[in-house]
């Protein structure tokens, strides 16, 4: 129950930074994820690197805001699933389950910060859509968003959890 509790304010705190949006057009530009925390080996990894993995692309999909707001249209994003970067640097369980008490944090070069539980990615259908991107209806991303985002494709308000400037990804264990 603690647990769900810190996860849930984690979120809300998530919610709280998207109203904050201008802060974005400020952020510094992102050229690379540093994968750590409670992984084996972490690793920073470029777009050459990531283009390495297995590449998805999400098709059409809106960008919808925190109060409900269409703020964007997206042909396709193209990049890997969140899931395939962590299994390429490999969990750090430490025990039967250990996985499961593990929150994924991604933060943008601004300090935007977005999570995930492990069982939100890899035992929904959320996970599947949730993507490190390089690529924009085709293109390379705008300088306004970095060299990488993430966004998660199936939330149904996509925006609260579209963190431009990717800059890191940490698993965090919970106990």
């Amino acid at each position: 129950m603690q647990l769900r509790a810190i996860f849930l304010g984690a979120l809300l705190l998530a919610g709280n930074a998207w109203a904050a949006d201008a802060a974005h057009a400020d952020a510094a530009p992102s050229h690379s994820v540093l994968v750590g925390g409670a992984v084996k080996a972490p690793r920073e990894l470029d777009v050459a690197a990531l283009k390495k993995l297995v590449a998805h692309d999400t098709g059409p999909m809106d960008v919808v805001c925190a109060t409900g707001a269409v703020v964007g249209k997206v042909s396709d994003f193209r990049g890997v699933r969140l899931t395939d970067v962590i299994d390429a640097v490999g969990l750090d369980a430490q025990g039967h389950k250990d996985e499961r008490r593990m929150v994924i944090v991604a933060r943008a070069t601004d300090g935007y910060v977005v999570t995930f539980s492990w069982n939100e990615l890899y035992n929904t259908a959320i996970g599947k859509d949730v993507l490190v991107a390089w690529e924009k209806d085709g293109k390379p991303l705008e300088p306004h968003d970095g060299q990488l985002l993430l966004i998660s494709g199936k939330d149904i308000k996509t925006g609260p959890r579209h963190v431009r400037n990717l800059q890191s990804i940490e698993i965090v264990r919970m106990r």
